[in-house]
């Protein structure tokens, strides 16, 4: 990933990552919370990190294969009850579903449609659903481009009305488990690779997007479960702290341990 692409926001893009499927806030009524299509446009909020597809993207280019069994199974989505654990594996299966979907893994997709809708539904992001989303996806399953475009337009909505509903702390919870994900499917696709110079500097540059993530955490470390996650994080910050614009291959190997330790944390 360039240093340029780190800056990339959604609105400008989106090709990414991520969050969270539901329908764009222009589909929710009956609260005084909520904005008129016109408000949504004043109160945008740029996505603060690289997005997923942005990640998985450059993974695909690298040459890696797509790896069975690396990411968080489906069925363990009956396992998160606080709203935390919603919160971080929403940010996880978003990570999840931009992976399958960058390597045409259609079946996947689907279950990954299916859990994050569950899991949106959870944590009242929206009141309903978004049935045209669902529709949308499926009609564009076999076109990748139009299926990512679709799927990050609703991640951004997603973002934007967090933010805009007062839900600051709950975005940053994601914000951990997109991240956090993210750089675990990199590290478990890099022997996969035949580019490992490739799949090594995007490791590299994800300290930029740390930075980043670890300033939103210190902004709302007044809530517990955001400290939380700031103090997990602290292993992997202080392994960043070294790397310069290159990683080498033995702290590739130390920060690929220390973000496994982190992620079965984050997805037990």
């Amino acid at each position: 990933m360039r240093t340029k692409q780190l800056s990339l926001t959604l609105c400008a893009t989106f090709a990414v990552a991520a969050l969270m499927l539901v329908a764009g806030c222009g589909g929710r009524s009956g609260k005084k919370s909520q904005l008129t299509t016109a408000e949504q446009l004043d109160a945008m909020i740029d996505y603060p990190l690289p997005t997923a597809y942005e990640v998985t993207n450059l993974i695909n280019r690298s040459g890696a294969a797509y790896v069975i069994g690396i990411t968080n199974a489906t069925a363990k989505a009956e396992n998160y009850l606080t709203e935390a654990d919603k919160a971080v594996n929403l940010g996880v299966y978003g990570a999840d579903l931009a992976y399958v979907t960058t390597y045409n893994m259609k079946q996947e997709t689907m279950d990954y449609m299916k859990v994050l809708k569950k899991m949106v539904d959870d944590l009242q992001v929206s009141t309903n659903f978004n049935t045209e989303l669902a529709r949308n996806v499926e009609n564009n399953i076999d076109n990748k481009d139009s299926l990512i475009s679709i799927i990050s337009q609703s991640f951004h909505d997603t973002y934007n009305f967090l933010i805009n509903n007062g839900k600051d702390d709950i975005s940053v919870l994601v914000l951990v488990g997109t991240w956090v994900e993210g750089l675990y499917l990199t590290t478990m696709v890099a022997t996969t690779s035949v580019h490992n110079a490739d799949m090594l500097q995007i490791v590299a540059n994800q300290k930029s997007s740390l930075n980043t993530l670890v300033s939103l955490l210190d902004k709302h470390d007044q809530s517990p479960e955001v400290a939380q996650m700031r103090q997990l994080l602290e292993p992997i910050i202080r392994q960043y702290d070294d790397v310069k614009e290159k990683v080498s291959e033995e702290q590739a190997i130390l920060i690929s341990t220390t973000v496994e330790q982190i992620r079965n944390q984050l997805v037990k």
